[in-house]
């Protein structure tokens, strides 16, 4: 009854988007300033930081309690998207309701932007973006281009917006480059896949990806996973053990606990951006506990 419940629910929120999205598709959009819609805050962000004044920026996904995966999209939604003139999504399947509901709006006109294509990534691949020193300074260059073509009267003070915001995000790859020199294809340990391309532009290798993607998939590892990850922090085959404190469960915390027990630092990382900080500042954080690792391995 419960999965037939799902399923009734989810064909109601699709027709109300249908039926709304055919209302709306012929709805002038607002003149003068540039309409966003992200799904995700930290994209969001860097639309807001381009536009200035010139521009609304609408995130869909604005509260870390919210799971960008399991979300279903409603009218409020859709109505939204209808009004567009920029869609970001993160894309490779991480918020696909979004691609239904451009799709209902297919003759609206909305540029949309896909992260995961912007990045040459295919479906199947890691959609944790964001961890990846580099991305948001495309998404950057991108969105400063796009911008410009819509609004060519303010294209140089989108340039200089995004510029000054480049600029701030230079930080990461320059601290990731510096900590490869360290990490020189040590094996590290995950609870899940969030943080691993940070940990490959640092230098690292994973060493638990098959216990990882159980975890995020919401499905029990394997025994022999178990203890696979056991032996490796019993026996210091990993440099750190990387918790995502936003997922717990018995098998990471009884990790977290093994890890703690043989000496094993753990790096904490979040899914999604704390309420409380913009991108940058949560990316560093994370990025400094694997310096203070390193530095103490000196």
């Amino acid at each position: 009854m419960r999965k037939w419940s799902r399923v009734l629910t989810l064909i109601m929120s699709l027709a109300a988007i249908l039926i709304l999205a055919g209302c709306q598709t012929t709805t002038p959009k607002k003149s003068g300033k540039i309409n966003v819609v992200a799904t995700l805050d930290f994209y969001g962000e860097a639309a807001r930081t381009i536009l200035g004044q010139q521009g609304t920026v609408t995130t869909v996904i604005n509260s870390p309690s919210i799971d960008a995966e399991s979300y279903e999209p409603d009218v409020k939604t859709a109505k939204q998207v209808a009004t567009a003139d920029v869609v970001i999504e993160n894309g490779l399947g991480y918020d696909s309701w979004m691609d239904r509901v451009v799709q209902a709006n297919q003759d609206s006109g909305t540029k949309t932007l896909n992260i995961g294509k912007l990045m040459g990534k295919q479906t199947g691949d890691n959609p944790h973006l964001w961890s990846d020193p580099n991305v948001m300074i495309k998404v950057t260059r991108h969105l400063v281009t796009q911008f410009s073509k819509i609004d060519p009267a303010h294209a140089k003070a989108y340039r200089q917006r995004g510029a000054a915001y480049e600029k701030q995000l230079t930080a990461l790859p320059r601290l990731a480059k510096q900590l490869a020199k360290n990490g020189r294809g040590q094996r590290v340990a995950v609870s899940e896949p969030v943080f691993d391309l940070a940990l490959t532009a640092m230098g690292y290798r994973i060493s638990d990806g098959h216990f990882a993607q159980s975890i995020e998939e919401d499905s029990d590892p394997t025994p022999a996973d178990i203890t696979q990850l056991q032996s490796q922090l019993k026996h210091h085959r990993v440099a750190f053990f990387v918790e995502n404190t936003q997922n717990t469960s018995k098998n990471v915390t009884n990790m977290v606990r093994l890890a703690k027990k043989y000496g094993i630092p753990v790096v904490k990382v979040t899914e999604t951006m704390p309420a409380d900080q913009d991108y940058q500042t949560w990316m560093m954080k994370q990025y400094e506990q694997v310096q203070r690792i390193q530095q103490k391995e000196k």
